[in-house]
Formats: structure tokens, sequence, C-alpha cells
């Protein structure tokens, strides 16, 4: 089983001067260069300062709500989104970035635990605001976002990231990581488990009598994805509460359902027990079989 960091797959050719810092300061994060609180606090304020200055700079102009260049400005190939308040690029580097990253790392990794200990130091920051780009009300040239927007976030940036992530490994570790993200309330990616992919009803899941080798080992690369939601005590506790919400086994995007926990217990144990599946998915289903049974009897 792979338990050291995989290629950041950090940096892209397009990567222009607002999104380079970002990515740059984040790999030293996990390179352990930076702590957490410090980082945080550093985004904070050069997001913040950048954006005081940059309203200030357009509501000198005339007509601050238009947002438009000056002929001087156009013939320079100057861009008005680099002149008036658009943190919400930055604000979408950092989510993305740290998605990335969490396909990188395994599961409960020093790098796993610095990425998350990054978003509850920004979580944790004063909330205060930040200009948006022009609305083109000239009664409210500017609105404005409350920094930051991170608990009970939508789980975009891992949505983007998944298809990326192919299994078994970079599967497992943002299974891990979007796990601990839901049951800490920073960002809700229950949506986007794993879970859903062992479930019989499923697209992915394979036909095992018409596909002996490769089947067992489609749905072991699935299930060590989907055990991150359970094979620890926390996490599981917040699947097992959240199930016991809801009785029938409802969509996707309300997965929470004691008929589907049930299914999950099943598959996990049918793995468990069959020789089909190699010893490493065996033993991985063996132990979110047990921990789900501790959960049932309140451990």
């Amino acid at each position: 089983m792979v338990l050291q960091p995989l290629l950041l797959n950090l940096y892209s050719e397009w990567d222009d001067e607002e999104e380079l810092p970002i990515k740059q300061n984040l790999e030293a994060l996990v390179n352990g260069e930076i702590t957490p609180t410090d980082l945080a606090l550093d985004l904070d304020n050069h997001i913040a300062s950048n954006n005081t200055r940059q309203h200030a700079q357009m509501m000198k102009r005339p007509e601050p709500w238009r947002c438009t260049l000056t002929p001087e400005e156009e013939s320079r190939g100057v861009s008005i989104y680099r002149l008036a308040p658009n943190p919400k690029p930055e604000i979408d580097t950092i989510y993305e970035t740290t998605a990335r990253l969490c396909a990188a790392f395994p599961p409960y990794h020093a790098g796993q635990n610095l990425i998350i200990e990054i978003l509850e130091a920004l979580r944790d920051l004063p909330r205060h605001e930040v200009y948006l780009f022009s609305s083109h009300n000239p009664e409210r040239p500017f609105p404005t976002m409350t920094l930051w927007p991170i608990q009970g976030c939508l789980a975009g940036p891992f949505e983007r990231e998944l298809p990326a992530c192919y299994p078994p490994y970079r599967w497992r570790n943002i299974n891990s990581a979007m796990a601990r993200l839901t049951t800490l309330g920073l960002f809700d990616c229950s949506w986007l488990s794993s879970l859903f992919d062992i479930l019989p009803s499923s697209g992915e899941y394979p036909d095992l009598e018409r596909r002996p080798i490769d089947g067992p080992n489609k749905l072991g690369n699935y299930m060590l994805g989907a055990a991150q939601w359970v094979i620890r005590p926390d996490e599981c506790r917040y699947v097992y509460r959240r199930c016991q919400e809801e009785e029938g086994a409802g969509e996707r995007r309300v997965q929470w359902s004691m008929g589907h926990w049930r299914e999950w217990k099943r598959q996990f144990g049918f793995v468990a027990g069959d020789e089909r599946f190699a010893e490493k998915y065996r033993d991985l289903a063996r132990q979110a079989y047990l921990q789900m049974t501790a959960c049932e009897e309140g451990g």
C-alpha cells in the first residue's frame, strides 16, 4: 500500500502572476517551511490589502461602476480585471490548489494534516468584507463578500479535481481528505464520496462474473476510497449519524440513509470474505466492516 506522497502536480504553464505565488506558498506549507497560521495571515493580508488598494483607485475614476479602461490603458493591453477589485480568482486558486494537494497525500499524512490546518486557520480568522468586481450599479458600484467563505462551503474545487484522481491511490487520498473536511464541517463533500461507487446500483460497480480478473480490482480500487469515510471513528460516526436521519435510500446528493449504510456494510463484508479480491482490498474492507459494527454498538 502506497503511504508516501505522490507527485504534487501543482504547476501549469498557464499559471499567472496571481496563481503562482499562491501555489508556491501552499507548497511551502506542506514542505514545513511555513505554519498554517502564518500562511493564513499572509494570504488574508495579501488579498485584503490588494483589494483595498484596487477599490480606492477605481473610486477615483469619474464613473467607477462602469469599469471601463482609458484609451491609454487599452493601448497597453491592460485588463480591467487587474485594475478593479476582484478577489475571487485568488480565493478560487487557494481552494483548487488545496484540493489538488489533497490528492497527493495519503490518509492522515503530515501533508494532509497541514492542508486541513490551513483551511481551519482561514476559517478561524476574524470575519471581514472585501470588494467584488463592479455590479455596474452607481448606487453600490462594488458589492462585498465575507472572508473566509469556508465553513459549510460547497465542494466545487474537489468536484473539479476528481476526474484527475484515478484509482487507486489519488482516489484514496482525496476521499480521505474529503471525509475529514466533511466531518469537520469545512467543506461538504458528502455527495462526492466513493461510497456511492461500491453500491450495486452504481454505474461503476463491475459485473464480477463477466469480469473475473479486472472486476475485483476495479471494485477494490473504489473500495480504497470508500473505506476512508468509515474506517476511522470520527468519520464513521459522522456517516452513521447522518444515515440515521433518513430511512429511505435517497438520491445521490442526499446519500445518507440507513438503507445505504446497510448496503455499504454488506459490500465491505462481502469483499473481506471473498478470495477473488487481493489481500490489500480484503484487509481494508475487513477494517471498515469492523469499524461500522463498532459504530453501531456505540463505539
